[in-house]
C-alpha cells in the first residue's frame, strides 16, 4: 500500500487522483499544523492500494503560521512518526510514501525533505531548468547537513523530453 502526500497547494495530484475539493475537509494543511492526525485525513483513491493525503489552497498560508514553530522544518516528520505510532486497526500500513512537492523552493519543500528518505526530481526539459536543478541540489545539500543527514538522491525523472528537439538532448546531456 502506497500513501501520496500532496504538498502542493494547487493540489494537481489530489485533483487528479479523484479526491475534488468539497472532499478535503481535512488535508495536509490541517496536519502541518496539527489540527489532525494524517490518519485522520487521508482518502482511499479509485487506484487499488493508493491512498491520499490531500492538499488544499491552506497550504500557501501555512509558511507564515508556522513562522514562530521552533520545529516547522519538522513538522511533517513528526506528524508521519506519530501516525505511525498510533496507527489504527482500521487504517492501512503503507510499504512507500510518496510526497508531491510544490514547484518552488520552500518550508513545504523543506518539511518534504526532512521527512523523506530518498528524493527522485523530476525535471522538465527547458531552458530555466538546469538552474533550478542546481538550487534544488544545494537545497538538498542544506537538508542533509543540518536536517537528514540519511537523505539520498535517487535520481532525475526528465519530463517533457522530446528527443527532436536539441534543447530537450543538451538538458539529459547535462544531466548525465
Amino acid at each position: 500500500r502506497v500513501l501520496l502526500i500532496d504538498l502542493d497547494p494547487q493540489g494537481n495530484a489530489s485533483t487528479g487522483l479523484g479526491i475534488g475539493h468539497e472532499l478535503r475537509d481535512r488535508s495536509s494543511y490541517d496536519v502541518l499544523i496539527g489540527a489532525c492526525s494524517i490518519h485522520a485525513a487521508i482518502h482511499a483513491t479509485a487506484v487499488p492500494g493508493l491512498w491520499l493525503l490531500p492538499s488544499t489552497v491552506d497550504l500557501s498560508g501555512a509558511e507564515l503560521e508556522l513562522v514562530t514553530d521552533s520545529r516547522r522544518m519538522h513538522r511533517l516528520r513528526d506528524a508521519l512518526q506519530d501516525g505511525l505510532q498510533e496507527q489504527a486497526v482500521e487504517t492501512p500500513h503503507f510499504s512507500h510514501i510518496i510526497i508531491d512537492c510544490p514547484p518552488a523552493l520552500s518550508l513545504l519543500t523543506v518539511n518534504a525533505l526532512t521527512a523523506a528518505d530518498s528524493v527522485i526530481v523530476p525535471l522538465q526539459c527547458e531552458f530555466f531548468a538546469l538552474e533550478g536543478l542546481s538550487q534544488l541540489l544545494r537545497t538538498v545539500e542544506l537538508v542533509q547537513s543540518t536536517l537528514n543527514p540519511a537523505l539520498e538522491i535517487q535520481g532525475v525523472v526528465l519530463t517533457m523530453f522530446d528527443s527532436r528537439n536539441n534543447l530537450s538532448q543538451q538538458v539529459a546531456a547535462d544531466v548525465r
